[in-house]
């Protein structure tokens, strides 16, 4: 796992690579993923898993031969730490200090500041918008990426011009017509967590100036309002899950006068005997539904999918039950501690026209789920989850373009226990297949659908992984085969 954390140089120039199998005739493309690649500036390190500066991968298949190339991301945060040769903006869970060079009093007054710098460090999504590609994070701050040389210059956009937020999700969802949806924060006394609409516009350069806040939910504890990685649609429907993993408000401002070294992430806070309550939108007007969909607590990162059958919104995520992963991926636990678990869940939420049914029934009526959901005497629904893997499974991906918002059958992640392996997991019988290698950590799988395939699953699936030898790292492209998980081929 050590080869997880190891700063690389950037190849910045396409370079060919050895395919050793056979890949698919109708393969072709490019396959661009971002995450963390540099883990230190001068003589200091990044604390946690989230904060390394970004690197952008890109392989390119073409004519049965495959290319790779990366680039760091030119954000302000990576321009001026290769500047100064010090961490210069807060990350998740890094705290950035004050330039030594500067007076004792120059030093106390940065300090005081309004709100600490927002990072443009984008190392956790690319959004794809038409021709374009923006790296995004958990900021409203987002930029374009040139998807065939992975150039990003001065072409910065920020939500927070168009609509008031704090903090929007990397995970936006994207309708076929070209809508975008997100979901952002507004922290204060009267904070809200608002749905974002982005309609589509032909203006270059600026993917969001049709942006509006299509509606809000109250933050239910104003200054722990809850944090959120993801969200759930389908087609009439958002799903927002008001979880009890919140952020200390409170406790974020005090960090910066006591100096923690923990940032952002310091501020977490899980509280396991608060249910989870579940936010049903209805897409078209923003309006809140007014039933009270409750769970016992947990946390996640990522929901799987979620889709509409017969009066029920299904909902699929990978779930913490004791919150503590926020902690884990702290470098200095997940270089030896190792992390907690996530399991695969589906929630049932019954729509409103199920009321006839009395209280302490079962509101669930599909044959094929095990999933509850009661109806108690305070008219709150309290769900029950059925459980869609029998081992831990993380950064789950789906057949996208054809499943998202539908019922589904198969979706592929990545082993939660020590990273090294592939999960393929049927949700009809609960069985799953594996891929894994000897010294070799994969990374988040993408499903690439075969032309005119009939089946869910036939297609590959694709994943980015890093291999460790000694001292030495490398990556490579894995090609699996999306039915059987059998290895077709890899480009090296």
């Amino acid at each position: 796992m050590q080869a997880l954390f190891r700063s690389v140089t950037e190849t910045s120039e396409p370079t060919k690579a050895r395919v050793k199998g056979n890949l698919p005739p109708w393969l072709k493309g490019s396959l661009l993923r971002v995450g963390p690649g540099q883990f230190e500036v001068g003589s200091q390190k990044y604390n946690h898993l989230f904060d390394g500066l970004a690197l952008i991968h890109r392989f390119n298949i073409q004519d049965g031969e495959v290319t790779y190339q990366n680039r760091f991301e030119r954000s302000d945060c990576f321009l001026r730490a290769q500047r100064e040769n010090r961490i210069v903006v807060s990350e998740f869970g890094t705290r950035a200090y004050p330039d030594p060079c500067k007076s004792i009093f120059s030093r106390l007054f940065s300090y005081f500041k309004s709100t600490s710098e927002a990072t443009d460090n984008n190392l956790v999504n690319l959004m794809p918008v038409g021709n374009e590609v923006y790296a995004m994070t958990e900021t409203p701050l987002i930029r374009r990426i040139d998807p065939q040389t992975l150039e990003s210059g001065k072409e910065k956009v920020d939500y927070s011009k168009y609509v008031a937020v704090n903090h929007i999700t990397a995970h936006p969802h994207i309708e076929p017509d070209g809508t975008i949806y997100n979901f952002g924060t507004r922290y204060g006394k009267d904070g809200v967590y608002a749905l974002v609409k982005v309609s589509p516009t032909d203006e270059e350069n600026n993917p969001i100036k049709q942006t509006s806040i299509l509606g809000t939910i109250p933050i239910k504890w104003s200054f722990w309002p809850s944090y959120h990685h993801s969200f759930g649609i389908t087609d009439n429907y958002i799903i927002f899950i008001e979880q009890p993993m919140v952020i200390n408000v409170l406790k974020l401002m005090l960090s910066r006068v006591l100096l923690s070294p923990k940032g952002y992430g310091g501020a977490f806070e899980f509280y396991k005997k608060t249910p989870v309550q579940f936010h049903v939108i209805d897409k078209a007007t923003g309006k809140v539904l007014t039933t009270t969909y409750l769970a016992d607590a947990f946390f996640t990162f990522h929901h799987i999918n979620t889709y509409e059958e017969e009066g029920h919104l299904v909902v699929d995520a990978c779930c913490y039950e004791k919150g503590e992963i926020i902690h884990d991926l702290f470098l200095e636990h997940l270089k030896k501690d190792g992390f907690e678990p996530a399991i695969a869940k589906r929630y049932v939420l019954p729509l409103p026209d199920s009321k006839a049914v009395k209280c302490g029934g079962n509101l669930v009526s599909l044959s094929y789920c095990t999933a509850s959901a009661v109806r108690r005497e305070d008219g709150t629904i309290y769900c029950t989850p059925e459980v869609l893997s029998r081992e831990p499974v993380e950064l789950c991906q789906i057949n996208y373009g054809q499943y998202n918002k539908k019922k589904y059958r198969y979706f592929y992640g990545l082993s939660w226990v020590n990273l090294a392996k592939l999960i393929k997991v049927d949700t009809r019988t609960k069985e799953n297949k594996h891929w894994s290698d000897e010294g070799c950590l994969p990374s988040e799988p993408v499903f690439v659908p075969a032309p005119d395939a009939v089946k869910e699953d036939d297609g590959v699936v694709l994943s980015l992984v890093v291999r460790s030898t000694g001292e030495a790292r490398s990556v490579f492209l894995l090609v699996l085969d999306g039915e059987t998980f059998a290895e077709l081929a890899r480009a090296e």
